[in-house]
């Protein structure tokens, strides 16, 4: 019990912490979608799409290996730690010196020639961003989630007061300055990434040279390569829907219609923020409670709660969609239908997620290689068949099929390597309850007491299927009554 306690206590930390992190991060949305041409809000929705490819490569399975070979009884967690992040430094000062003899024809690649600071900027923020990865999890696995959260809170703040300078202050006074572009928004990224690093200046003085063990750097990478093998396709099922965007309509309007979709996915980042802040408790709660054996039974109550609230989560957005709507620029709104479907696509990831943790328990990481490619192929198929034909709605319902594809394969991957008893049928009654009330509470836009309706409705289904469990559970035999 109080194991489970201390879960819910992290997960409750980051995920506040994340709640308010992203919700502060989302005020910019506005400022952003205002003040940036839909080509320039698309060029920055390109450019960060890139930045997450290239943090799966730069930092390879070592923040998940860390975590799980600092975990083992024969670890030295302090050689482990030195040893994970000198490999991530000398790797990232490599694609440092790769990048700036390349970076111009690159950009000629990714169709931003005559503008090549931007690669080279995006390039930069990944390099801060990946040699903070293993701080980080650090913090995580000695149980520090106070930093951890304090840290990546003031990374927010500082970007923030950085754009709002930089889009607003500075050009109410310097009329001169041209701030509708997006250059603006990596600078003020680059100066919250120092900003953050210096932050982590305690976790940098722990590194201890001769610590770095190559016996243990192999076994890592024998662990993280099969991972960073599946984040790739992983990463690319994200990316993929942008790119092909951004390649199969017409040139003189993709960024612009990648600005858009962009600008309406910015609007599910509530079920993202809560799957990364459960990640950020679970993966290294469960990596603990499987060396002591209890994680299956663990992770099937876990999942069915966890699919609960993110489905209520998803009916909430949408039911909301009347205020959560001003937080984009009016101009995007005529493509609020895609809303439900990414929602949906978004709730399926999350549940993949969390699946994974069954096969990454039992060291069955080259299962995660599997599962991404079937979505991967997916991917680009519908992609490349859906968006000549109904332009970024093919390419929402392409993101919404690949990522229930992905789920089904991690299920039945994941149970045959690591039986885990989920309850499929509450499962599959949340996901059906969270895809009906949601689309009910969007037809039901501009009709407050509908939309309240329609949340109440997912909720009272949950309240149904969760209370007889709750009365099973404390009808314990053979208790001995409280004094």
């Amino acid at each position: 019990m109080a194991t489970v306690k201390k879960l819910v206590g992290d997960a409750a930390l980051y995920g506040v912490s994340s709640i308010v992190a992203r919700l502060l991060n989302f005020l910019l949305t506005p400022l952003h979608t205002a003040v940036l041409p839909k080509s320039e809000y698309g060029a920055y929705s390109d450019l960060y799409v890139f930045i997450a490819f290239l943090m799966v490569v730069l930092t390879y399975g070592m923040e998940t290996a860390y975590f799980r070979f600092s975990q083992r009884s024969d670890a030295n967690s302090e050689s482990v730690y030195s040893t994970s992040l000198l490999s991530i430094l000398g790797t990232t000062v490599f694609f440092l010196l790769v990048l700036s003899l390349f970076y111009k024809p690159l950009a000629e690649v990714l169709r931003y020639g005559s503008r090549p600071e931007l690669v080279l900027g995006m390039g930069l923020i990944v390099a801060f961003e990946a040699v903070a990865a293993v701080p980080f999890a650090r913090l995580r696995a000695q149980g520090k989630a106070a930093r951890f959260v304090a840290i990546k809170t003031g990374l927010i703040l500082v970007n923030i007061v950085l754009n709002l300078f930089f889009y607003q202050w500075y050009p109410a006074h310097n009329p001169a300055f041209d701030a509708h572009t997006v250059q603006w928004v990596l600078v003020a990224n680059l100066g919250a990434s120092l900003f953050m690093l210096l932050c982590l200046w305690p976790e940098w003085r722990a590194i201890r040279f001769p610590n770095f063990d190559w016996t243990v750097w192999r076994r890592m990478l024998a662990f993280g390569l099969p991972l960073l093998l599946a984040g790739l396709p992983g990463v690319a099922n994200e990316m993929a829907d942008r790119f092909f965007i951004k390649y199969l309509l017409p040139a003189e309007t993709s960024l612009a219609d990648v600005g858009t979709y962009s600008a309406i996915y910015k609007l599910s980042i509530f079920l993202v923020m809560f799957n990364q802040a459960f990640r950020y408790a679970a993966e290294p709660f469960f990596f603990k409670a499987g060396s002591q054996g209890n994680a299956a039974p663990l992770l099937a109550r876990t999942t069915r709660a966890f699919v609960a609230v993110v489905g209520l989560g998803m009916v909430s957005v949408l039911a909301g969609l009347d205020l959560l709507k001003h937080f984009i620029a009016a101009k995007y709104w005529d493509h609020l239908h895609l809303l439900p479907i990414l929602l949906l696509a978004n709730l399926f990831l999350a549940l993949n997620t969390q699946l994974s943790l069954g096969y990454k328990l039992n060291d069955k990481t080259s299962l995660a290689l599997r599962v991404t490619l079937v979505g991967f192929a997916l991917t680009v198929v519908l992609n490349w068949a859906w968006i000549p034909l109904w332009g970024i709605e093919g390419a929402a319902w392409a993101t919404l099929v690949s990522y229930a594809g992905m789920t089904l394969v991690s299920y039945g991957l994941g149970t045959k390597h690591f039986p885990v008893p989920y309850e499929v049928g509450k499962i599959s009654l949340y996901l059906v309850a969270a895809a009906a009330c949601g689309y009910g509470a969007f037809l039901a836009s501009g009709m407050p007491l509908l939309q309240i309706v329609a949340a109440g409705v997912y909720a009272a289904v949950v309240f149904a299927v969760e209370r007889p469990d709750r009365w099973r559970h404390t009808s314990v035999p053979n208790q001995t009554p409280a004094p």
